[in-house]
């Protein structure tokens, strides 16, 4: 029995034995090699060193082409290239004004920049060329700015001068600012920036028509600016065409519709699927494209936005955007308790996006409407889209009268406000739709609708619009268009998917569907968007979205129980 024992412990010593050497001859291999690998050369083996193959991004530096494409998308205002183009004009030392260097400049929150005279100061955005027919002072350059400006009524602006640089021309052209448009006639509120359009028409003469590449706001003539914007002038490419020529299969409209939307700043709520079927409802409508303003999204919804913007970038735009009085913008966290803790601050700074995203597309479009991604204009009964739509608004009466009845030209069509609330504690009203179509689920609203100037949202005409409000506008060519006509509910309404301010309203809701008429198509497009994105869980997924929410019921269950 010891004997048989004994050659147990021999053959399992040698097993191990035989185990600790192949484990021994494997390290020694790895360690030998581990700086080496063997490649073929000509036939024959040699070693190369793996520290040559690193995984790095070997790529040259890219042109100064492609570098300036990026930095324009980076600093949509400042004309970097044209001021490279410039490098070549010798600056006469007696000529009065110089363009301003790089180091001159005196950049404010990414996207701003700095002009000062003795008692203001100027937040420069963007300037626009407009040399529309209806504009009796046209052509003239547009500034978009804020400025800190006084409370008193009476107080006049200090004389200050555009500098307008042309191509090829070494000294500026330089006029005065013929004035400055308040965007904000509702009062004053101290330490706050109120926007401005500064109007600085071209001079009579050789330069009238000529289009300006870049200009400088400067209190003296001759001094040297610390800003400088390139003169934004998008002029449509196909004016000239037969407009049926240029329509998309989306867009089978005679007239054409740009929706601009304030600064997205939904950092924390995730509203990604609420944005596709609002994006997807614009389409239908006959929307030709939509202008969203970056204010640090929900990464969903950047998810969203991206694929529009890799899949249909002539639909979707994203711009960058921050705030006017130089809040950070690149801190996330901060940027969105900035926009959240001074509301009056963030509606003036709201100003801007629309006004930008109106003259970057005045020429390209017919008509601009305000939005946020809440609010639908809905056509109803046999109107379908937004072409039909304002093609009825020219002939159906003005609710409430305010214009003339014999005007044949308005600078806006509005309709009337009307909330559809969650109604949380209400069944669905249809069944078998999922939850996840929001404005197809919720077809319960208030009875009574807005009235004329009360939440109203308008389609503006791009030939008389000036400035622009959320709501209304602020300036038009009144010699060219009667005021805003306000198209009565019978044939469209607002569609507003929120809680109204007044909460008796919420009583005795009435279910409106006209929504439903556009359900097959926006249904199958919406699930389309979710599948491509991959919102849609799978079955394992689902089973864990299942499982814990099994759980957390069982613990608030629990919770109840000891609490009780």
């Amino acid at each position: 029995m010891s004997v048989n024992r004994n050659q147990l412990f021999r053959i399992l010593f040698v097993i191990i034995f035989l185990k600790l050497l192949f484990l021994l001859v494997l390290y020694m291999r790895s360690n030998v090699y581990i700086n080496q690998e063997t490649s073929m050369v000509s036939g024959k083996p040699i070693k190369v060193q793996i520290y040559d193959k690193l995984l790095i991004d070997r790529r040259g530096e890219p042109s100064l082409k492609q570098r300036l494409k990026w930095i324009r998308k980076e600093m949509p205002s400042f004309p970097l290239d044209e001021l490279l183009n410039r490098q070549n004009l010798a600056e006469d030392p007696k000529q009065c004004g110089f363009v301003p260097h790089i180091l001159n400049i005196r950049f404010h929150n990414d996207y701003w920049q700095t002009a000062k005279t003795k008692n203001l100061t100027y937040f420069l955005f963007g300037a626009y060329y407009d040399n529309r027919e209806a504009v009796p002072e046209a052509p003239l350059v547009r500034l978009l700015a804020m400025i800190d400006t006084p409370s008193t009524k009476d107080y006049q602006y200090p004389k200050i001068y555009c500098q307008f640089w042309l191509k090829d021309q070494k000294e500026p052209v330089i006029v005065p600012v013929s004035s400055h448009k308040k965007m904000w006639p509702f009062g004053w509120a101290p330490e706050r920036f109120y926007p401005h359009f500064l109007d600085c028409p071209l001079p009579e003469g050789d330069y009238k028509w000529m289009i300006p590449q870049m200009v400088s706001l400067v209190a003296k003539r001759c001094e040297r600016g610390t800003n400088l914007l390139k003169v934004i002038y998008e002029p449509d490419e196909d004016k000239d065409k037969d407009k049926d020529d240029v329509l998309t299969s989306d867009n089978q409209n005679a007239s054409r519709f740009v929706v601009c939307v304030k600064t997205m700043d939904f950092l924390y709520v995730d509203k990604s699927w609420r944005l596709i079927e609002w994006l997807e409802l614009m389409r239908l409508l006959g929307v030709g494209k939509v202008v969203l303003y970056d204010g640090n999204m929900h990464t969903n919804m950047s998810r969203v936005v991206h694929h529009y913007l890799e899949t249909n970038s002539e639909f979707v735009e994203l711009r960058p955007m921050s705030l006017g009085r130089g809040e950070p913008h690149s801190p996330t966290h901060f940027h969105h308790y900035a926009m959240m803790d001074d509301g009056f601050n963030r509606i003036l700074n709201e100003m801007i996006p629309y006004n930008d995203c109106f003259y970057r597309n005045m020429y390209r479009y017919d008509y601009v409407g305000v939005f946020d991604i809440d609010e639908v204009i809905m056509p109803l009964h046999n109107v379908t889209n937004w072409s039909e739509l304002v093609e009825l608004a020219r002939i159906v009466p003005d609710y409430g009268g305010v214009t003339p009845e014999n005007c044949t030209e308005w600078v806006s069509f509005c309709f009337r406000n009307v909330y559809f609330p969650r109604y949380p504690e209400r069944p669905k009203v249809y069944k078998n739709l999922s939850s996840s179509f929001y404005m197809l689920q919720h077809v319960e609203r208030v009875q009574q609708h807005c009235n004329r100037g009360d939440a109203a949202k308008c389609l503006h005409d791009t030939r008389f619009a000036v400035a622009l409000h959320n709501h209304f506008t602020f300036y038009h060519t009144e010699e060219a268009s009667c005021k805003a006509k306000s198209v009565p509910i019978a044939y469209a309404q607002l569609h507003h998917y929120r809680e109204p301010d007044t909460k008796s309203l919420l009583i005795n809701p009435i279910i409106d569907d006209n929504i439903w008429r556009f359900q097959p198509e926006l249904q199958q497009r919406i699930e389309h968007k979710y599948k491509t994105l991959g919102f849609l869980p799978d079955r394992h997924k689902l089973q864990e979205i299942e499982t814990h929410r099994r759980h957390l019921d069982e613990q608030q269950l629990k919770d109840a129980i000891i609490h009780s």
